[in-house]
């Protein structure tokens, strides 16, 4: 016979149990917020500086271009503005001689403000035909 005093045993969580998990999974669900966002902001800068990359490279190929063409780089500075997707950037070029007659270096640091940080530096040596 069952003894009607006699309390059955409940089955579920307790309060301080439902907390903790809800604690736990906050934590969780904050350090996946986090790793979006990095992942996000890590995106953005390598686009950045890519697209940089591809400003100087198109610079240099100019360089090289105009010397196949017969136009020795000058050595003074020289700087201008281009857009590539869709952004505008800034490029400066510095020529320097080298120990050699017939070749010079030909350096492009590429920013996205004109006189801002430099994102990318590409250098190449150029020589005379």
């Amino acid at each position: 016979m069952v003894n009607p005093n006699a309390r059955q045993a409940v089955h579920g969580f307790t309060l301080v149990e439902t907390m903790f998990a809800l604690t736990i999974f906050a934590l969780a669900a904050l350090a996946a917020v986090f790793v979006a966002t990095e992942q996000l902001r890590s995106t953005s800068a390598l686009e950045e500086r890519y697209l940089g990359q591809l400003v100087a490279s198109n610079r240099l190929a100019e360089v090289h271009a105009n010397t196949i063409a017969g136009s020795w780089p000058p050595q003074a500075e020289a700087s201008g503005e281009v857009e590539l997707g869709s952004r505008e950037w800034y490029w400066q070029q510095r020529t320097v001689e080298t120990v050699t007659d017939d070749l010079r270096e030909v350096t492009i640091a590429v920013s996205r403000r004109e006189n801002g940080p430099v994102i990318v530096e590409l250098s190449t040596f150029v020589g005379r035909r």
